[in-house]
């Protein structure tokens, strides 16, 4: 018989549903694994984007995580949405709490051994996205750090993020803004969300008036979850800054923060000139009427500024 991708669905449907009852599903799931690897992985990926955590489900995490490509599917931007990687990467590391070093790996390592089958861009960018949201502590330290330095702007950017988050050095960030790169400084600035001593206030308090909308955007966001005054009315003056990038981002920092009162600044920016100025503020609407409203102290948000 000549399996096609609606015969393994179907048989990789009877298989989970009567994964606790016939003693052969678990069977039937390993050789449509093994002799069909590509239609397996994308029949599987369907439960996976589940919030199911039955057995049959665990199972099909474990026999995924076998598959050679299995990292590379879910570090391709083409997989579908960066909720949806992170949500399939828990999965896996829920199966197995190794996996956040093994796709660590699969980026471009320290000495260049690995460059030559190592992630591209793309894929190093979303993988960073996965495992900033995914791998806890600081044990990807010694693989990824030489990462910050990379010759490529999104892995750069995107390593920035990662490292900074897990060491919460303000000197790291200090340094890290006299970098170039905009993505790279606003990221630094970022990954000291949730510091209230008073070097980290007094760095942000210096990126609020940076010439970049990014660094600036994120260090009001800082600020604010550090409980510091002031900021509500800052993000007022530069409702009407003269750059649309600098209106975008009071638009997104409103929803960053989750201030009711806000409201009818963003509704007056629907009006705004400018499409991205529109685009951010109806975005924050949506997120001020869909959540409640955060405190200070509340770590706010993962995206860096628009």
């Amino acid at each position: 018989m000549d399996f096609d991708q609606h015969l393994v669905d179907i048989w990789l449907e009877r298989a989970v549903n009567e994964f606790n009852t016939n003693p052969l599903s678990p069977r039937l799931i390993r050789r449509m694994a093994d002799e069909f690897p590509d239609l397996f992985m994308v029949a599987t990926l369907k439960y996976l984007d589940s919030a199911d955590q039955s057995s049959a489900h665990r199972f099909l995490a474990s026999v995924l995580l076998r598959q050679p490509s299995v990292f590379e599917e879910v570090a391709n931007p083409a997989f579908g949405s960066r909720q949806r990687a992170v949500g399939l990467f828990s999965r896996l590391l829920a199966v197995d709490p190794s996996a956040d070093v093994k796709l660590a790996r699969m980026l471009p390592d320290r000495n260049g051994l690995n460059h030559s089958e190592a992630f591209d861009s793309a894929h190093s960018a979303r993988a960073l996205d996965i495992l900033n949201e995914t791998s806890v502590g600081r044990r990807l330290l010694p693989i990824l750090s030489h990462l910050v330095d990379s010759s490529d702007p999104r892995t750069s950017e995107k390593a920035t993020l990662f490292i900074g988050r897990r060491i919460q050095s303000v000197s790291w960030a200090a340094r890290q803004l006299r970098r170039d790169d905009p993505r790279v400084r606003a990221n630094a600035v970022e990954a000291i969300w949730g510091l209230k001593s008073a070097a980290a206030t007094g760095l942000l308090e210096d990126c609020v008036a940076d010439h970049c909308n990014r660094v600036a955007g994120n260090a009001l966001v800082g600020l604010h979850m550090a409980g510091k005054p002031g900021v509500a009315e800052h993000i007022t003056g530069i409702v009407s800054a003269p750059k649309p990038l600098f209106r975008s981002t009071a638009a997104w920092t409103m929803g960053k923060i989750g201030d009711a009162n806000f409201v009818s600044q963003l509704v007056s920016l629907l009006r705004d000139d400018h499409p991205e100025v529109r685009s951010a503020a109806l975005r924050s609407l949506i997120q001020l009427r869909r959540a409640p409203v955060k405190q200070p102290e509340e770590t706010i948000g993962k995206k860096s500024a628009a």
